[in-house]
């Protein structure tokens, strides 16, 4: 298969940089970030989910969850809603806020999982225990910010989306967000990478995303990142 061959053959290759780029990517506004500023984001949501992760290194994200009165369901229902498949969300509208975890969507990505992580892998179990894992700790860092009302996009600078005249509209970077619970993930549970490669493997595994199409957008995030590393980061 054709996930097989690509990204375990590069993974070395995948920074924490380049990967948390391809995630800053997703964002609506994307497009509207300053091309000497996406180094900016990319690095401070990485920093803001590694430093959160210190405070839990050796843990079981499970007994966190348990010690942190988050509770966690496994459910068979789907997750798929107006066409977009969940494999994890948290709810925070129930007391205490509650994670839940689709157990159809988990066990897609166990193919995957043990082409990407297999170092870490020795039988099935192993693999939906890893994945459950990786969901759990990408969830609970979405708590910590909803605990501490401290949101990563709200800590770093706004863009400008709209101007008019001396009006200016500006708006945070959601996807900061993201990539700061990735950078946790793989902190706490010691990922050899940012767990978004998963879903990239996945989605070429399932046809979704075409090789061709993830190595151009992985080359457009080296040219962001190469050339605007250094000047982005003083701005920190």
């Amino acid at each position: 298969m054709a996930v097989q061959g690509l990204l375990p053959g590069i993974r070395s290759e995948l920074s924490d940089e380049l990967l948390g780029c391809m995630e800053l990517r997703q964002d609506p506004l994307f497009h509207k970030i300053p091309a000497a500023k996406i180094p900016y984001y990319v690095h401070s949501s990485l920093q803001s989910g590694r430093f959160a992760a210190t405070a839990y290194q050796g843990r079981s994200i499970r007994d966190m969850c348990r010690e942190a009165g988050l509770r966690y369901e496994i459910t068979e229902a789907s997750g798929k809603f107006h066409n977009v498949s969940f494999r994890a969300q948290i709810d925070f509208t129930k007391t205490p806020p509650e994670i839940i975890l689709y157990a159809s969507s988990l066990q897609g990505m166990q193919t995957v999982c043990r082409d990407i992580l297999g170092e870490r892998i020795n039988s099935p179990e192993t693999e939906l225990e890893l994945l459950i894992d990786i969901h759990l700790a990408h969830e609970f860092y979405h708590w910590l910010e909803f605990r501490d009302q401290r949101f990563t996009n709200e800590k770093l600078e706004a863009i400008e989306v709209f101007k008019l005249g001396r009006f200016t509209r500006r708006s945070s970077v959601v996807q900061c967000c993201e990539i700061a619970a990735h950078a946790f993930c793989k902190e706490l549970l010691g990922l050899p990478c940012l767990p978004n490669l998963l879903d990239y493997a996945y989605l070429i595994e399932e046809r979704q995303l075409k090789e061709e199409d993830f190595m151009q957008q992985l080359s457009a995030c080296k040219l962001w990142i190469s050339r605007t590393l250094n000047t982005s980061l003083s701005m920190i």
